[in-house]
C-alpha cells in the first residue's frame, strides 16, 4: 500500500503585538534584572558607600547649618541624601541594566553617587577640579571596600573574630596617625635667646600678671532690642534696652531669607551688646570687642568672655557687640558694604552708650570715661575696629554720627587679632596719634598673610605724643582659636578636615597670650600704667606669663622714636632722609625694596634687602654724630627692625640663622662691636604646614597655602649703656653704625632705623 505522505500540521505563529507591549515587556525584564550580579559582598560594598556617603554630607551640613540646631541639620542632611542616594542608584542599576552591562549594577549605582556627591562637596569648598576628583576616588574607594570586607568577615564566625582583631588594630594605627596631627606637640620655631646684656628683660618687670583677674568686682548684663528672635539674652533677658538703627544709606540689598531669620532688615539693625561692668563709681575706659566673619547661624558674639571678665576685673567696662546679622550665610550671602557698617555699627554702639550713661539709675551713668575709648576686633573686625577709629574716612558726611564731634569721645586704642585689611572704596585707614596692637599667628589659615603688619606699618604719631604700636606673630596660633565660639579649625567643614593642628597652640593657650597682650597694652594705653611697656617692647620679659607652646616674633615703635632712615622717602639706595650715607661692602647685592607678604603683595612701604655670600658689611654714615655717653645716660636704645629672609635661600641654608655684630664707629675711628646674638639671636622663619595632605599644600583653594614662610619683622632695642661700658664709658661722637654679618650666606631685609627712648 502506498502511503501518502502529508505535510505537517503548520502550528500557528505568536500574534505580533504593538511594539509598546513589546518595549513594556523588555523594559520589565530589564528592570527585574537589575540586581542580577548583585551578590551579597557587592551589597555590603553599598552599604559601605551608604555609610560613607552620610559621612561626607555630614561634614557638609555641620558647614551649611540652617539656624535650627545640628542635630536638626544633620538628620535632614543624612536622611535627604540617603534618599537620593537609593533613588540614583536604582535609576543607574535599571539604565546599566538596559545596557547589558554585567557588572554589579546597584552597587555601581552607589558607587557614582557618593564619588560625584565627594567630588561635589569638595569642589565647593574650593579644592579646585583634579584635587576634588582624585580625593573623591580615594574616598569613594576606601568606603566600597570597607563595606566588601565587612560583608566578607561577616560570613563566619572565624572571619567575624579575625575582622574585629584587624579592625582594633586599624582603629589604633589611626588613633596614632591622628595624634599627631591633631594633637599637640612642640612648636616648630626655635626661640631668641633670653640673654641681653643688661639682664634678662624679665627683671624690667615688677608687676602682676596682665593675663590674671584684677581686683575689681564686677557684674554681667546685656542690653539690646528687646525683640531678637534668636536669643533671650537680646530679648527678654536684656537688662536694658536699645534702639535700632537704620543702616540702609549703605546696605541695598538684604535678602529675604535674612530677613526671615532675623526678623528685621537693613531698616532696623539691633544695638546688641553683652557687658561686664566693673564694680564702683568710676568712671572708666571703655572696651568694645567685635568678632569677625562667621558663620551668621553660628553666633559669635559670646566668643571674647574670657577677654570681657579679664578686662572687667582690671577696672575696664568691657562690651562685646554682637554683628552676627552681616556675617555670611550659605543660604542667605553676606549683605553688601559689610566692612563699612561693621565700623559704623561701632560707632552707633558708642553712642547708645552715651544716651544710656545720661540717663539716672542707668547701668552707664557718670561711670564711662569716653575720652579713653578702646576697640578689639578679630576677622574683619579687626579691621572694622581700624576703620571705625579712623571714622572721617568714610563717615564724615553722616549726620547721624554727630554726637561722637563733640571733644569728648576719643578712640584712644585699637587692637586686632588676625585682622584683614582689605580696601574699601579704593581707601584704607590710616591711624594717627592712636595706639595700636596686632597679634596673628603663622598657622593662621584663614587670614593667612600677616595683614595687620599692613596697619602697624599706617600708623603714626606726633613726636613725644606718648602713642606706642606693637605686633605680635605667634609661630603656633591659628585663626579661630581667639574666639571660643569659633572652634579649632578655620575653615568651615569639610575643607577644615584637612587643615593639620599637629603642634598647634590649644585654644585656652592661644586665648591665654591674647589676655597677656591685651590686657598689657589696655593697662599702658587706657591706665598710663608703662610698667608693661617693657612685654610690649620686647616679648621675653612676658614668658614667664606666655605659653611655651609657641615661638613668638615682636615689632614695636613709640612716638620717641628719632628715625634715620625708614628707606621710603626715595629708591636711592644710597642716601638717608637727614642726609647720611647708605653702603655695602663685599654684599652679594643690596637695594631698597618693596616689603612683601606671603603672597608677594607690597605691604606699603620699603626696606633696605641685604644679600650675603660671606663676611660682609652694610654701613650707616650719619650726618650728625651723637654723644654715645650722653644717649647712655639718657637710656636710649638703637632701635631697628630686622627680618630674616633665609627661606629665599638654597636648600642647605634654608631657614639658617645669620650671625650678625653690631659696629659703633665714632668720628675719631674707635669702635665698638657687640654680638647682635648677646641682645637677642635672629630667629628663625616660621615654616607652616598647612593640610594633612602634603600634595593638597600648593593647589587647594587657588593656591592660598603654597607658601610656608613670611618674613616678618622683629625690632631689636639695643640699650647703648652696653656699648657704652664696652667702650670703657668714653665720651665717643658716633658718626656710623655698621651691621657685620659673619659667615654666609645669608638674606635679611632691616626698616626703621633710629634711635629710641
Amino acid at each position: 500500500m502506498e502511503l501518502e505522505l502529508m505535510e505537517p500540521h503548520p502550528q500557528p505563529l505568536p500574534e505580533r503585538g504593538p511594539w509598546r507591549k513589546r518595549l513594556a515587556d523588555w523594559l520589565r525584564r530589564r528592570t527585574a534584572r537589575r540586581l542580577e550580579y548583585d551578590g551579597p559582598l557587592w551589597r555590603a560594598g553599598a552599604a559601605g558607600l551608604l555609610l560613607f556617603g552620610s559621612a561626607a554630607i555630614t561634614a557638609a551640613a555641620l558647614g551649611m547649618p540652617t539656624g535650627f540646631g545640628m542635630a536638626i541639620d544633620i538628620g535632614a542632611f543624612v536622611l535627604a541624601n540617603a534618599l537620593a542616594l537609593l533613588i540614583a542608584s536604582q535609576v543607574i542599576a535599571i539604565l546599566l541594566s538596559f545596557m547589558y552591562v554585567p557588572v554589579p549594577r546597584l552597587f555601581a549605582g552607589f558607587l557614582l553617587y557618593v564619588g560625584f556627591e565627594c567630588y561635589y562637596i569638595l569642589y565647593y569648598s574650593d579644592f579646585e577640579i583634579w584635587n576634588s576628583v582624585i580625593c573623591a576616588l580615594i574616598y569613594t574607594a576606601i568606603g566600597a571596600i570597607a563595606g566588601i570586607l565587612i560583608g566578607w568577615f561577616s560570613r563566619s564566625r572565624i572571619r567575624i573574630i579575625a575582622g574585629i582583631v584587624l579592625g582594633a588594630m586599624i582603629v589604633s594605627g589611626i588613633g596614632i596617625w591622628v595624634k599627631e596631627p591633631f594633637g599637640g606637640g612642640t612648636a616648630a620655631a626655635v626661640f631668641a635667646s633670653a640673654e641681653q646684656l643688661d639682664g634678662s628683660p624679665s627683671s624690667l618687670l615688677d608687676v602682676d600678671n596682665p593675663g590674671e583677674p584684677g581686683s575689681y568686682e564686677y557684674s554681667f548684663f546685656t542690653y539690646g532690642s528687646g525683640t531678637d528672635k534668636q536669643r533671650d539674652e537680646y530679648e527678654e533677658d536684656a537688662a536694658l534696652i536699645s534702639k535700632s538703627v537704620d543702616a540702609s544709606d549703605y546696605i541695598k540689598h538684604w535678602y529675604w531669607m535674612k530677613e526671615q531669620f532675623w526678623g528685621f532688615d537693613q531698616h532696623d539693625l539691633p544695638l546688641n551688646g553683652r557687658v561686664w561692668m566693673p564694680e564702683g563709681e568710676g568712671p572708666f575706659p571703655l572696651v568694645l570687642m567685635v568678632h569677625g566673619n562667621h558663620l551668621m547661624e553660628d553666633f559669635s558674639d559670646a566668643g571674647y568672655d574670657y577677654l570681657g571678665k579679664l578686662l572687667a576685673s582690671r577696672g575696664f567696662i568691657a562690651i562685646s557687640v554682637d554683628e552676627n546679622f552681616l556675617n555670611y550665610s550659605t543660604w542667605s550671602g553676606i549683605p553688601d558694604n559689610d566692612f563699612q557698617v561693621r565700623a559704623w555699627m561701632l560707632l552707633k554702639h558708642i553712642q547708645q552708650i552715651q544716651t544710656f550713661s545720661e540717663e539716672q539709675g542707668n547701668a552707664f551713668y557718670n561711670r564711662v570715661d569716653f575720652s579713653n575709648i578702646a576697640l578689639i576686633g578679630h576677622s574683619r573686625g579687626g579691621q572694622a575696629v581700624a576703620m571705625a577709629a579712623d571714622r572721617d574716612t568714610w563717615f564724615d558726611a553722616d549726620r547721624t554720627l554727630e554726637s561722637l564731634n563733640n571733644g569728648q569721645v576719643r578712640i584712644q586704642t585699637v587692637i586686632a587679632l588676625a585682622p584683614t585689611d582689605k580696601t574699601i572704596d579704593n581707601k584704607s585707614a590710616k591711624l594717627t596719634d592712636v595706639n595700636y596692637l596686632t597679634l596673628q599667628g603663622a598657622r593662621d589659615g584663614d587670614v593667612n598673610d600677616f595683614y595687620g603688619d599692613r596697619q602697624y606699618i599706617r600708623s603714626s604719631f606726633t613726636p613725644d605724643s606718648g602713642y606706642m604700636k606693637a605686633s605680635v606673630y605667634l609661630s603656633e596660633a591659628n585663626h579661630s582659636r581667639f574666639n571660643t565660639e569659633w572652634g579649632t579649625m578655620d575653615e568651615r567643614p569639610p575643607g577644615g578636615l584637612f587643615l593639620s593642628q599637629r603642634g598647634m597652640m590649644e585654644p585656652e593657650e592661644q586665648q591665654q597670650a591674647a589676655k597677656v597682650y591685651v590686657s598689657a597694652f589696655l593697662e599702658a594705653t587706657l591706665h598710663q600704667k608703662s610698667d608693661y611697656v617693657p612685654l610690649l617692647q620686647d616679648y621675653r620679659a612676658g614668658l614667664e606669663w606666655l605659653p611655651d607652646s609657641t615661638a613668638y616674633v615682636s615689632r614695636f615703635e613709640d612716638s620717641s622714636f628719632d628715625e634715620w632712615t625708614r628707606f621710603d622717602e626715595d629708591r636711592n639706595k644710597s642716601t638717608m632722609p637727614q642726609g647720611g650715607q647708605l653702603e655695602g661692602d663685599n654684599l652679594k647685592s643690596w637695594d631698597e625694596l618693596d616689603v612683601k607678604d606671603r603672597d608677594h603683595n607690597n605691604k606699603g612701604t620699603v626696606g633696605a634687602q641685604i644679600e650675603w655670600l660671606e663676611d660682609s658689611s652694610y654701613t650707616l654714615s650719619l650726618s650728625k654724630p651723637f654723644s654715645l655717653s650722653d644717649a647712655a645716660e639718657a637710656k636710649q636704645v638703637f632701635a631697628f627692625s630686622l627680618a630674616n629672609m633665609s627661606s629665599q635661600l638654597d636648600p642647605v641654608h634654608k631657614n639658617s640663622s645669620p650671625q650678625i655684630q653690631i659696629e659703633l664707629t665714632a668720628t675719631t675711628g674707635e669702635q665698638v662691636i657687640l654680638p647682635l646674638n648677646d641682645y637677642m639671636a635672629v630667629q628663625k622663619p616660621f615654616q607652616t604646614t598647612y593640610t594633612l595632605v602634603p600634595w593638597l599644600e600648593k593647589s587647594i583653594k587657588s593656591g592660598k597655602y603654597k607658601n610656608e614662610t613670611e618674613s616678618v619683622f622683629q625690632t631689636y632695642r639695643l640699650p647703648l649703656t652696653g656699648f657704652a661700658q664696652a667702650a670703657n664709658d668714653k665720651d665717643l661722637s658716633i658718626s656710623q653704625i655698621t651691621f657685620r654679618f659673619i659667615g654666609g650666606p645669608g638674606k635679611i631685609m632691616l626698616d626703621d632705623i633710629g634711635l629710641s627712648n
